[in-house]
Formats: C-alpha cells, structure tokens, sequence
C-alpha cells in the first residue's frame, strides 16, 4: 500500500527539464521509498476483506498518490503558463497545449521550467514533499486511503491559484509589451511613414530578453513561498479539518 501511494506521486511530480522518467526507474524509486519507510509509517490494523474489497483499497492508494502529486505539480504548471505567456509577449512563437514545454518547439518556456526544477530542489522543495507524504499516512493510513471533506475544495483553490501565479509571473513581460506598442503607437502617430510593425518585433524580443536576464530574483522571490507552504497543500487533501 505504502509503494501504491508513492506509485502515484512519483508518476505525476516532475522533473528536471519535464523530460518523463521511464516507468522502471518510476517503479524502482516507488520500491526504493516504499522500503525505506515501511516501519516508519503507521498502518491499517487489518486489510480489507475479500479480493474485491483489497482491489478497491489499491485503486485508492494509487488514486490518492496521483491527487497529492497533482497538488505538488500546480506550481510547475502555474511557471509552465507563464512560460509560454512570456513567450508571445517578446514576439515568439508558443505551441498550444497543456502539457510540459519541450526544448526543440518551446525553448524559453522549457528554459522556465528547468529553472524552476532547479530552485525546487535547491529551496529544500523534495524535503518538504517527502515530508507531507510520511506525513500523510498519519491521516490516512496504508490501506485505508481517505481524503479530506474540503479535498475538492482545496483543489479548485490551487487551481485557481495557477492561474494567479502565471500572471503574477508574466505580468512584467506584459507592461513591457504594452509599453512598446504604446510607444510604437504614438510614433507612428507622429512618423506616418515609419513602418512602426516592423521595427516593433525587434524591439520588443531585445527588451524583452534584457527583462529575462533581469528577473531570476522575482521569479524565486514567487516560486519560494510556493515551495514553503507545498506539505501544507498536499496534507490539505488528507487532514480532517
């Protein structure tokens, strides 16, 4: 049950670069943990009678891993957004799509989010989610997952909160560009024969660019709290209240 749980969480939390791990070493590292705190977290005082009710009992193991690793990835995919919202505020091109940026289509975004990767581990983020999850069997012991009455509550909250933290995050890149197409605005107001569009592009990517070279401290300065109170989010989901 311990392994199921950790089944979950390993398979959602990302990584360096948002390259997926292959599924055996994801399984090796669910083993590894599982073993590492067996003795250490408390248990269900009986299992689950009949095959039905121990399948039942697996499915919610796992489901319960995957709903605590979606919490501990919000903050990657609040920086994943504003990532590409950076991305066409300085004149480039983003894919579309929810999933992880890649390098070769989404170079500044993926660029984001391996920063971000970085700052995790540096910030102590992989302590306090290891923490919330010993923890949590503490709530919900193994073998008998459960979830907090404000669980869903809790999740359309931190979804919610994706969303502020992404603009929060672009915000500079977008007073940037809308000071640049004001400018080139009222110039081409007064220069009728200035072709302000195309002179525009470069601009903004050279601002746009110095202000990235710029704003490593404001995106930590964002990202740390959010790694300081993420095993208060993830117990969220299983304390009672």
């Amino acid at each position: 049950m311990v392994f199921l749980r950790g089944l979950g969480i390993i398979v959602v939390l990302p990584t360096l670069g948002s390259r997926p791990l292959p599924p055996m070493l994801r399984v090796a590292m669910s083993i590894l943990m599982a073993s590492l705190l067996y003795n250490l977290v408390p248990r269900a005082t009986t299992l689950p009678g009949g095959n039905a009710a121990l399948i039942v009992a697996c499915l919610g193991e796992v489901l319960l891993g995957l709903v605590l690793g979606f919490v501990g990835r919000l903050v990657f995919a609040a920086v994943d957004m504003a990532g590409r919202m950076i991305t066409q505020e300085i004149g480039l091109m983003a894919a579309p799509g929810i999933e992880a940026p890649a390098p070769s289509s989404e170079p500044l975004a993926a660029f984001l989010s391996t920063f971000a990767g970085v700052m995790f581990f540096l910030l102590g983020g992989h302590l306090g989610a290891m923490s919330a999850f010993v923890r949590s069997f503490d709530f919900a012991p193994a073998g008998a997952p459960s979830y907090s009455p404000l669980a869903i509550e809790h999740l359309i909250r931190g979804t919610g909160h994706v969303i502020e933290l992404g603009f929060r995050i672009a915000a500079p890149f977008m007073a940037m560009n809308f000071l640049v197409n004001l400018s080139f605005s009222v110039l081409g107001r007064a220069v009728p024969k200035m072709n302000v569009f195309v002179l525009s592009y470069p601009l903004r990517a050279i601002v746009g660019f110095m202000l990235l070279s710029t704003s490593g401290a404001l995106i930590t300065r964002y990202l740390a709290p959010e790694f300081t109170e993420l095993p208060i989010r993830i117990l969220e989901m299983v304390a009672r209240a």
